[in-house]
């Protein structure tokens, strides 16, 4: 799965989750990534945060998926009057016609939250092996709440 930001940077990740936090004062939607390590380096990852024309625009490309022919088959029936009746109908197939992918694009991500490399739990405990971490980046952007965005339009 990819991130493409507004200046057509493009980077995998691994997790997106978009909730309700309280974060400085106020209750905001936030959207929070979890990528591999080697997606991208945290002082590129910075550089595109800090620019808020980046953040206007996020737009999530999920993994492609299979889209399958249909064939149109008539057979014949009878209807509620007794008359013999053509019913068409549209049968799936297991040839595979195309494949497409899944797009979701969130509009105004723009305060940056949080960066950075954190220890994420990979496997869990149990009675015969610890739980096993890795290095994960993790960031999250948050929206302004409308009070915040109103004042922005303001230049305050």
């Amino acid at each position: 799965m990819k991130i493409k930001f507004k200046n057509d940077t493009e980077l995998d990740y691994l997790k997106a989750i978009e909730t309700e936090e309280y974060f400085n004062g106020s209750s905001r939607r936030t959207l929070t990534f979890e990528c591999d390590t080697n997606a991208i380096s945290i002082d590129e990852l910075n550089d595109i945060l800090s620019v808020e024309d980046n953040l206007k625009e996020i737009t999530l490309i999920g993994e492609p998926y299979p889209v399958y022919k249909k064939n149109k088959i008539t057979t014949q029936g009878v209807n509620e009057t007794g008359e013999e009746i053509n019913i068409e109908q549209e049968v799936i197939t297991d040839e595979i016609e195309r494949y497409e992918t899944s797009q979701n694009i969130y509009n105004g991500y723009i305060l940056k939250l949080k960066c950075g490399v954190e220890s994420v739990m990979t496997e869990s405990e149990s009675s015969e092996t610890p739980a096993k971490y890795e290095d994960k980046i993790i960031f999250k952007l948050g929206k302004r709440t409308y009070v915040e965005e109103q004042l922005n339009k303001l230049g305050l």
